[in-house]
């Protein structure tokens, strides 16, 4: 049984065929022979071999393994070998499953059976098998759509061949499984499926099998087409008008390259492997010939081919169901039709056209028909017909479509539009109607980021980012974001908010600052057309400064006046902040899940209060003087409703100076002097710690007082995260006296403040004790580092600049996020005798960016440039251990 002369790199099956029959020579042989066969098929996908010619090498070299070991162990005649599944339609990747059914009848012996099966497993092969009748099979396959489809791809391999012949007819019997039924389940099947990956082909460690838009969802339309139509080629549906060749050649294209992929995982696993993970993305770009250039890495182009090609898949196979639905199940179809228009109906919730010819007679309902679905809920897919009309339009969309008068206008009725469904935008972006109306939106398709704070492409980021932003327009909104709600629901036009979502990213994957090239962009496209100038300025200016609300928000101290006017001196209107705060909202929102929390979303919000009333302000803010007298008034009659003398706290306050009335809130004040007043004497014996919520209900506040003394920045820093809590932000106090009051804001795991007083007891108490001795404290974290973190690159980079206003010095830090990061830089600063006044840290997946204000032990800045070099490399050399 020689290969053909078409697999002439497989091992020839002479070598196994007169196998000595000592079971550990037998066994070493067939190792031998399996190992060999397996490198030589590598071998030849590194040479170019077409790969659907070695996926079918390969079922052909298992093939040859499986007959001729079946004859040796002398398995009945009375059975037969069938394999089944992707093994059965001869498509096996280098170290998949073989799946077999071992087929047996009422005279079947299956004495020797036990012992190959154990003889497969032993030389190397995944073997899943099941040894069943006719009778079985049936019963089986009924109950359980996954048996069905499993024993509709089966095919003879050795044994009774007259048993197989039984098991086909029974599978082509029209009662078994029939092809409305089998539709049905296979559709709800791959729904469930979708929706286990949350409905989105654009995961960072994306699984090339099953993934929406995977080779999964390629094989739903196999499965479905053999039923209905007892063919196993896809090339047949372009014989029943299911696909054009155009499609069926897309389809095929996207095929082999995520076979491709699939192929160059398991060859670099070394085992079965379907997710395209951080640790071989880089090489399998390598082995499928992507470079890295100034513009992108070669593994984002990669991913960005797989993405494009995954959305094809997607929308094909969603074509395919929909046509099949309507061609072939007419029954399951409702007979009513709601006409919306002289154009346009809809039926079964999906939106149609009678006229074959519409976006060519009239281009613009080319966009209106994105108009209606934006405007109702209800419209959940286009008609397959109407889909293909809108597919085979596009070239219509061209420099002559996107200039007329009458087109610009239906495209901005569309963008005006207080849409309530986001399903507008989708389904125009999906069709490629999107991309050819703004050809720059185009070239982001499919662009990711080689890291884990952008958890999307650019182009499934911004489609979520408009997702939200349309969400506010509806009343279930309102509680959960309801300065959000509040300027949706008063904004006249949508137009500016909505071209500013689409364009805040389209700069990135060209070099450059991409906020820059993205508002370039926005204004002359916005020009284009014919929008007022203030408009398009106002979109442009949106799209530049798209980041800035957020790293202010979470770099600096919003709480200094100076901040504010700094900022608010950079927006030009009430209505400019107003949509950089729901563009801000959005944009971290769709960036990655788990960036959003309580915390950020309080620190956003009082800087954009903060910033509106100071713009609503027609006088100056008061000086620091006049701060420092407010401030210590609103303290001091606080304390007075209580009816007791307030002197011990005017005692207090002079004691700790007016830096600490700068530092704080009057609210924050006026708790910790309630924590102190009863503890006075008793500081300097052990250190004291109060634990609550933040004002804002969106942090959990950990307030410490205690002696100062060496490393204990670094110390709490450890304990906090010892205790599986995530530090947002810093206040560091020290009075004259050396009392350090030091206020910590803190989330849990899952970026919630703490809500359950027995913890918040079990924290206070262990930071208390712990506390009481500083130096025993251990600074080492036990919190593990994710291990995809080490496939990433994240140079270590301090900058430092002079805060004029404080007089201070900024320490700005970018680094790989690791545990004990901020335990390290603690001690860095104590070894530098470097005095640290606040600290605001920003986590931005595997990468972390924290700033820090920090002295010299004497309050005074440092200046001197071999200091700061001498910080700089005390914390690099502490990183890097």
């Amino acid at each position: 049984m020689a290969a053909s002369d078409k697999y002439q790199y497989l091992p020839k099956s002479s070598e196994i065929l007169k196998v000595s029959e000592q079971p550990n020579e037998r066994l070493k042989t067939y190792k031998k022979h399996l190992k060999r066969g397996i490198e030589n098929i590598i071998d030849q996908f590194q040479k170019g071999t077409s790969i659907n010619q070695l996926l079918k090498a390969r079922s052909t070299f298992i093939d040859h393994i499986l007959s001729i070991s079946w004859k040796q162990f002398a398995i009945d005649n009375d059975t037969a070998l069938i394999p089944v599944g992707g093994y059965g339609r001869q498509e096996l990747q280098p170290f998949s499953d073989i799946d077999i059914l071992i087929l047996v009848n009422d005279q079947s012996c299956t004495k020797n059976l036990e012992a190959w099966i154990a003889f497969l497993w032993d030389i190397g092969l995944e073997v899943g098998h099941s040894v069943r009748n006719l009778k079985d099979c049936k019963t089986l396959a009924v109950d359980d759509i996954t048996i069905a489809t499993s024993l509709m791809e089966s095919r003879y391999l050795c044994g009774d061949k007259n048993l197989f012949k039984q098991l086909t007819a029974l599978l082509q019997d029209d009662e078994f499984w029939p092809a409305k039924a089998f539709f049905q389940a296979k559709v709800t099947e791959h729904r469930h499926r979708h929706n286990k990956f949350e409905d989105t082909s654009y995961n960072l460690e994306p699984n090339i099998k099953s993934n929406p838009g995977g080779l999964r969802d390629i094989q739903v339309i196999q499965w479905i087409s053999l039923r209905q139509f007892k063919s196993t080629s896809l090339h047949d549906l372009i014989n029943h008008q299911i696909f054009t060749r155009r499609e069926y050649r897309n389809l095929i294209s996207h095929q082999q390259f995520l076979r491709k992929i699939r192929f160059a995982l398991h060859a670099l696993a070394g085992k079965r492997e379907d997710r395209l993970s951080f640790e071989h993305q880089k090489t399998v770009a390598q082995w499928l010939g992507y470079e890295d250039d100034e513009k992108k890495l070669a593994v984002e182009y990669l991913m960005q081919r797989y993405y494009r090609s995954v959305m094809a898949i997607r929308n094909l196979t969603e074509l395919f169901i929909q046509i099949f639905e309507q061609e072939y199940l007419t029954e399951s179809i409702a007979d009513n039709i709601i006409p919306l228009d002289e154009d346009f109906f809809i039926q079964n919730k999906r939106i149609g056209t009678h006229d074959p010819e519409l976006f060519k007679k009239k281009p613009e309902t080319l966009i209106k028909i994105f108009t209606y679905i934006s405007l109702d809920p209800e419209i959940k897919q286009i008609q397959a017909k109407t889909l293909r009309q809108i597919r085979s339009s596009q070239q219509i969309i061209n420099k002559k479509y996107r200039e007329s008068a009458l087109n610009i206008k239906a495209w901005l009725e569309f963008l005006s539009t207080k849409q309530l469904t986001s399903r507008g935008f989708a389904l125009m972006k999906r069709t490629n109607v999107l991309g050819a109306l703004i050809p720059t939106f185009a070239r982001i398709e499919g662009q990711m980021q080689f890291d884990l704070f952008h958890a999307y492409t650019v182009d499934e980021h911004t489609l979520f980012l408009l997702r939200h932003i349309i969400r506010y327009n509806k009343p279930d909104c309102q509680l959960e974001f309801p300065i959000c709600s509040k300027i949706m629901q008063t904004l006249v036009d949508p137009t500016p908010l909505y071209l500013a979502a689409i364009f805040h990213d389209i700069g990135k994957g060209r070099g450059g600052d991409h906020s820059e090239l993205g508002a370039v962009d926005a204004l002359e496209y916005c020009q284009s057309l014919g929008l007022e100038e203030r408009i398009s300025q106002l979109v442009s200016w949106l799209v530049k400064n798209h980041l800035i609300m957020s790293l202010i928000a979470q770099r600096k101290d919003i709480s200094d006046p100076d901040v504010i006017e700094a900022f608010a001196k950079r927006v030009p209107s009430i209505l400019h902040l107003e949509l950089l705060y729901v563009l801000t909202v959005s944009d971290i929102r769709a960036t990655n899940p788990t960036l959003w929390n309580s915390w950020k979303e309080s620190l956003l919000k009082e800087l954009f209060l903060a910033t509106k009333y100071y713009l609503s302000q027609s006088t100056p803010r008061t000086n620091q003087e006049e701060m420092l007298q407010d401030t210590r008034q609103q303290v001091l009659e606080q304390f007075a409703k209580s009816g007791e003398s307030i002197e011990p706290v005017r005692e207090l306050l002079h004691e700790l100076g007016d830096e600490y009335l700068l530092r704080y809130h009057p609210e924050q004040i006026i708790w910790q002097l309630e924590q102190l007043l009863p503890q006075q004497q008793h500081l300097t014996d052990q250190p004291y710690v109060a634990i609550k919520n933040h004002r804002s209900q969106a942090g959990t506040e950990v307030f410490i007082a205690i002696e100062d003394q060496p490393d204990l920045f670094a110390a709490i820093a450890a304990l906090l995260s010892q205790n599986h809590l995530n530090i947002q932000a810093a206040t560091l106090f020290t009075s004259p006296k050396g009392l350090c009051l030091d206020t910590f804001i803190v989330l849990d795991e899952q970026g919630q403040p703490l809500s359950y007083q027995q913890r918040i007891t079990e924290i206070q108490t262990k930071l208390i004790q712990e506390l009481d001795n500083i130096q025993s404290i251990s600074l080492d974290v036990s919190r593990a580092q994710p291990s995809r973190y080490k496939h990433f690159n994240v140079p270590t980079k301090i900058s430092f600049n002079q805060d004029k206003v404080n007089n201070l010095t900024v320490l700005e830090l970018s680094a790989l996020d690791r545990p004990a990061l901020l335990a390290k830089i603690g001690q860095a600063f104590r070894d530098c005798h470097v005095k640290i006044h606040s600290a605001k840290i920003v986590t931005l997946g595997e990468k972390v960016e924290d700033t820090f204000l920090i002295s010299k032990n004497n309050n005074q800045p440092i200046t001197d440039p071999k200091e700061l070099a001498a910080l700089e490399q005390s914390i690099l050399k502490l990183l890097d251990h």
